[in-house]
């Protein structure tokens, strides 16, 4: 068992902001609504020096710390939205970043993307990588790095050239040059690489003919080894290479199997076969493949049972992660980073009541220190857990989901707070909205109704053509019947909050149950799907496969009943029967939902003069992913809520 070094943590967490009083007063607004004060640590090469992101007065930090002095560099990258880290070499360091901006080539606000290499001994100065290049075309995301090459330290970057193939390119971060490391086809989506950098296979999709193809180099020319045809969207991903030179593949769900949830599976090179299953649970699909970024390899995978679990191929890091599960016990551990002797680690920890935890395992003298927390004071306790719990639909299926109730007893004012997506689910942990609205007095419901992903392709397609008033509303619905029932929710204070999706659950609560809800919160909503997918084809193409699903997503039924049903569920056309106030807000830097949505929406109500509250906010994206953007969004919502449903 190791020793732990945690005298210091209240030091550590104090000061990332004020503390928390032990009296009546909840915790300031603002500790919630800031960005994380320590997000994707990360650790050199040589285990001397960890990387993350902070905040400063505002400002959204890169720093970089030296671990035995405690020094640290500081760059402002507030213009721009962060992805992720990686360690070109221990004096480079690399971060993957967007933006948000309005294109000539797309319709609508598209998200660019790059790489900015920065000299952790030259002050971070940085530069950006493959800016001007002669290699490539018109790429609006030059951000993902898949690699490190072993021989030189280049970045492995895919890109389209100016004759509209994807190939990968091979950019030096420490000064201008790159190269070409393989050509690719005006169909190809993906790169594979080896240890060494080298690219090793290639993913072809055509949407023109519906077929994907895993293709390898023989001699000079490339070769299918994989193929799926009538594949009216990808069927798999290809995520690296395993230990042994096997492709490991993310399956949806493998029909020789009979599985319902998506696995990880390995793909011999040579002859395309599928050899052995990595992993698959039985209730839970995959979730993140995790590589080694020492060696490029894929060494675990990660799925969320009731908090993210990750499972290790690799032997030492299973090892690793048992032991430090045990010696935490109770909580979720994960190993985030490590060093390339795996001498130091980088973990974390987070529970039901608390945000996530940053520790500094040093495996010569077995000590685990702690470094910092996502959201300073908030770790130290005080906050109200997320209970994962079930209730009973209409049907009697047992929907899954997490609730967060204040101090007391029941019944409550209630917030149904659905996710967005809605392809997507919640997870256990931290939840700054959640636990912000808990702390105000609020009960929580944040419910995985069916056609949320992460439980298997049946319970998603479930939710296939029933949005508004079908069972995945019904689902959100049967949440707040049982919160009543279950003497939780007051019947009188119940408020419908909610985000992309969520926001467009909201707002058909407010339409197609309006006898439910006091007042509905709709942040970046979905309101008009013929106009959605309208969008949908402008920036895609009708033969995209986003567009094909987006169509089963939504309607589920033949072309010849499309208009009519998809105009039959959505919010814009059915603001006459919305009664409730309304809190509508939106971004105006939204890549993902056009604020045309909400104005749409707007529109409507104004003329059925609906109690509407209208914000449209400036330099906010789709993911609230500024601290300026999230406070007035937690401010408004306290205030909307507190006039409606609050004591």
């Amino acid at each position: 068992m190791f020793r732990s070094v945690l005298a210091g943590l209240a030091a550590t967490l104090f000061t990332c902001g004020s503390s928390l009083a032990q009296n009546e007063a909840p915790p300031a607004l603002e500790l919630f609504a800031q960005m994380p004060q320590m997000d994707m640590v990360t650790l050199s090469p040589n285990g001397q020096r960890i990387a993350f992101l902070s905040n400063l007065e505002g400002r959204r930090i890169l720093v970089v710390r030296e671990l035995a002095g405690g020094e640290e560099q500081l760059a402002n990258v507030s213009e721009i939205r962060p992805e992720s880290m990686l360690w070109a070499s221990d004096r480079t360091l690399l971060l993957s970043a967007s933006e948000a901006a309005n294109s000539r080539r797309v319709h609508g606000v598209i998200d660019f993307s790059a790489v900015l290499a920065f000299d952790v001994e030259d002050g971070l100065e940085f530069r950006q990588l493959l800016r001007g290049s002669r290699r490539t075309g018109a790429n609006l995301r030059l951000g993902r790095i898949l690699g490190i090459s072993a021989e030189d330290g280049f970045a492995l970057i895919p890109a389209w050239d100016e004759g509209g193939n994807y190939d990968l390119l091979a950019a030096n971060p420490a000064r201008r040059g790159e190269r070409v490391e393989a050509n690719g086809s005006t169909i190809t989506r993906d790169w594979i690489i080896d240890r060494q950098g080298n690219a090793v296979a290639r993913v072809d999709y055509s949407d023109a003919r519906n077929t994907q193809r895993i293709m390898v180099q023989r001699g000079d020319d490339w070769a299918p080894i994989l193929e799926e045809e009538d594949a009216e969207r990808p069927v798999y991903s290809a995520q690296g290479l395993v230990e042994d030179g096997s492709l490991a593949i993310r399956v949806r769900y493998n029909r020789s199997e009979g599985a319902s949830t998506s696995g990880l599976y390995a793909v011999s090179l040579e002859t395309g076969q599928i050899t052995r299953q990595l992993f698959r649970n039985d209730q839970y699909d995959i979730g993140t493949v995790l590589t080694d970024p020492n060696t490029n390899l894929v060494v675990g995978v990660a799925y969320s049972d009731v908090f993210d679990e990750h499972v290790w191929f690799d032997e030492e890091l299973a090892a690793r992660q048992a032991m430090l599960e045990a010696g935490f016990g109770g909580v979720s551990v994960r190993i985030e980073s490590w060093s390339r002797d795996r001498g130091r680690f980088v973990i974390s920890t987070e529970a039901a009541d608390r945000p996530r935890v940053y520790y500094l395992y040093d495996v010569a003298s077995n000590n685990v220190e702690a470094i910092g927390s996502a959201y300073g004071p908030l770790a130290l306790g005080g906050l109200r857990p997320r209970l994962h719990i079930h209730y009973p639909a209409r049907d009697g299926t047992q929907i899954p989901g997490y609730l967060t109730t204040p101090e007391g007893d029941g019944p409550f004012p209630t917030v149904i707070l659905p996710h967005g997506g809605p392809s997507s689910r919640d997870r256990g942990g931290f939840d700054y909205l959640a636990h912000f609205l808990a702390s105000r007095g609020y009960a929580v419901l944040q419910p995985d109704f069916r056609g949320s992903d992460g439980y298997g392709r049946e319970w998603e397609v479930a939710g296939y053509g029933e949005w508004g008033t079908g069972l995945m509303q019904h689902d959100v619905t049967d949440g707040a019947l049982a919160l009543v029932q279950a003497n939780i929710a007051d019947p009188d204070r119940l408020c419908i909050v909610g985000f992309s999706y969520g926001g467009y659950a909201a707002l058909a609560g407010a339409a197609f149950t309006p006898d439910l809800y006091r007042c509905a919160a709709a942040i970046a909503p979905v309101t008009d799907l013929p106009g959605l997918i309208r969008y949908d084809i402008d920036r895609h193409g009708s033969l995209h496969w986003s567009v094909a699903y987006w169509n089963e997503a939504m309607h589920g039924v033949d072309e010849a009943r499309r208009s009519a049903r998809l105009r039959a569920i959505s919010p814009a056309y059915h603001a006459d029967q919305i009664l409730i106030p309304i809190l509508l807000m939106h971004g105006r830097d939204d890549s993902v939902v056009p604020i045309e949505q909400s104005r749409d929406m707007r529109d409507a109500l104004r003329r059925n003069r609906a109690d509407l509250e209208y914000i449209e906010m400036n330099d906010s994206d789709h993911w609230l992913s500024n601290a300026g953007t999230r406070t007035r969004v937690l401010t408004e919502l306290e205030r909307f809520l507190g006039e409606h449903i609050g004591d």
